[in-house]
């Protein structure tokens, strides 16, 4: 450990700034592990203030990179950001939803939250959040994270040097045993994403059968899954359809449905949220549920009239 111990002492504050940085960035170097251990190897106040601007810094100075991106060019960043999320499909719907609950406070109440945060940045600069309010809620959200996690770290300094004490004194053997176990949580999180897939294995339809559906004498009822969140980011939709979140798909009255096809869309990964709401309304009886395979970024490439709306607006008042 005095090794360890004299690697933080000199260079606590720069570890703890690039490790910040990357994991904001994106580069999957977990931040957390790193923290704990710097709040353990310091003892001093002025350290522990050195080691939050640290954490500030790194994490403004990535989620800024991706407001910016956010801003600049909309949701595809998200998607492309949930790559990197442990669930993929649904991380931009989950983010988007905890907009809707939590507002401003999910840059505080995200930072606890696996793949939130992440996505958070570009989201609201896809929003139009402004540049003074974002930069002052992550710095503000990132001093608490880095508090706490600093606190807990000085709390259990004497169990994390023993067993940093301990860790170094092991045999090259043991730490092949450490390699396993980072094998083994490698093959759990492609098992875990196997499981999501078989998640999203539902009926879908192409955009033009729905299309073709839609001028028959019994066109199928189209709804909307987005939330509110991302119906203000992108305020087209396909026309007549109905916004009905999946909670409220719960208690949506079957009987408006009939014996009408469904078609569900959304505008994530791999239509998971379609997905969810089609073995939702499956669970529930209606059999032909089906999710529009692209969901409303392929309706649009295809050059289909679409509908604009303003959140809270009623159907009639959306224009063609």
């Amino acid at each position: 450990m005095a090794s360890l111990q004299d690697l933080f002492d000199r260079f606590g504050v720069v570890i703890v700034f690039v490790n910040a940085l990357l994991h904001e960035l994106a580069v999957p170097i977990p931040l957390t592990p790193t923290v704990l251990v710097a709040g353990a190897a310091s003892s001093e106040v002025a350290a522990f203030a050195a080691l939050v601007a640290a954490v500030v810094a790194g994490s403004v100075i990535g989620n800024a990179i991706w407001f910016a991106a956010g801003r600049r060019f909309g949701t595809p960043v998200l998607s492309k950001l949930c790559r990197f999320s442990l669930s993929p499909d649904s991380c931009v719907a989950r983010t988007s939803d905890g907009f809707g609950r939590w507002g401003a406070a999910l840059f505080i109440i995200g930072r606890f939250v696996p793949g939130v945060s992440l996505v958070a940045p570009p989201l609201a600069g896809a929003l139009g959040m402004r540049w003074s309010k974002f930069l002052a809620l992550t710095a503000l959200g990132a001093t608490v994270w880095a508090v706490a996690i600093i606190l807990i770290g000085a709390a259990l300094q004497r169990a994390l040097v023993a067993l940093l004490e301990a860790l170094t004194a092991l045999p090259a053997g043991i730490w092949a045993a450490g390699g396993i176990l980072v094998l083994g949580y490698v093959l759990w999180r492609f098992i875990a994403r196997r499981r999501a897939m078989k998640a999203l294995d539902v009926p879908r339809l192409e955009v033009a059968e729905l299309r073709s559906a839609m001028q028959s004498p019994e066109p199928p009822v189209v709804i909307d899954v987005r939330g509110n969140t991302m119906q203000q980011i992108l305020a087209q939709r396909i026309p007549g359809a109905i916004s009905l979140a999946l909670q409220d798909l719960e208690q949506y009255p079957l009987e408006q449905l009939a014996r009408r096809n469904a078609v569900l869309y959304c505008s994530c990964p791999n239509e998971a949220s379609a997905a969810a709401g089609v073995r939702i309304l499956h669970g529930r009886g209606h059999a032909s549920a089906q999710a529009l395979r692209g969901g409303l970024k392929a309706w649009i490439g295809a050059g289909y009239e679409i509908e604009l709306c303003r959140v809270g607006e009623t159907d009639l008042a959306c224009a063609a």
